[in-house]
């Protein structure tokens, strides 16, 4: 519980830092960005409701559909995937990648509808072709923008580019977490708490990585002045 707390409020730092570099940048990644943190905060508060269901007033939902939060965590994969493939489009300037991103967009969700209209796995684990599709396509999203880095002299001073802090965060933490995600039918002690513990240590560990990367990148770029990336209104 202690760790999970942590995590909360390391994701919660992520959030109030982005707000903080949000008053100087005012583009509209950023926008996007520190909104997809905030509702990732209240989507992490709101998963909590199924301690109660075990122990507490919300009891009455056992046995039902949603004792589990397995649910709620699956709309939030969804979301979460289009943020990360879309956020990197706003960065792109080939016109042909991003009707490819737009396009790639349009086909995970039509895929993640037909997962939890037909696969029955909606409440009862993560969904297993949502989360490989959309690893792929936001490992898309981010090449394509690696590509364009390495054409320009943007790779010159890309220490000074949020959204490269944003890529290596985002690569890290679906690159190791995919894998569980998919076999999270596992989570059990009585199936494998050798799983369990596994399962544990990874998605805190990256979760840690992941938000700490991305207050570095916020307090870094908040301090330097990216000439590459100049400020849009928003």
């Amino acid at each position: 519980m202690l760790a999970l707390f942590f995590v909360h409020l390391v994701e919660f730092l992520a959030f109030l830092t982005g707000l903080v570099y949000y008053q100087k940048n005012k583009s509209k990644p950023t926008f996007y960005l520190v909104w997809f943190l905030g509702i990732t905060v209240c989507s992490e508060i709101f998963g909590w409701y199924a301690y109660f269901v075990e122990n507490g007033f919300l009891y009455f939902l056992k046995g039902t559909p949603f004792e589990s939060n397995y649910w709620w965590a699956n709309i939030y994969t969804v979301i979460s995937y289009l943020f990360y493939v879309n956020y990197f489009k706003w960065y792109l300037s080939a016109k042909k990648s991003v009707t490819i991103i737009n396009r790639v967009s349009i086909v995970f969700l039509i895929f993640s509808i037909l997962e939890i209209v037909f696969s029955g796995d909606f409440f009862i684990k993560f969904m297993p072709i949502t989360n490989i599709l959309g690893t792929l396509f936001v490992f898309l999203s981010i090449a394509f923008y690696y590509l364009e880095l390495l054409k320009s002299d943007q790779i010159l001073q890309v220490q000074k580019s949020l959204p490269f802090y944003i890529s290596v965060g985002a690569l890290l933490f679906h690159l190791c977490t995919t894998p569980f995600f998919i076999y999270s039918s596992y989570y059990s002690n009585t199936i494998d708490p050798g799983f369990v513990n596994l399962y544990k240590q990874v998605i805190f560990g990256t979760n840690y990585l992941l938000y700490s990367i991305y207050i570095a990148g916020f307090l870094i770029c908040y301090r330097t002045e990216n000439p590459y990336y100049p400020k849009k209104s928003f």
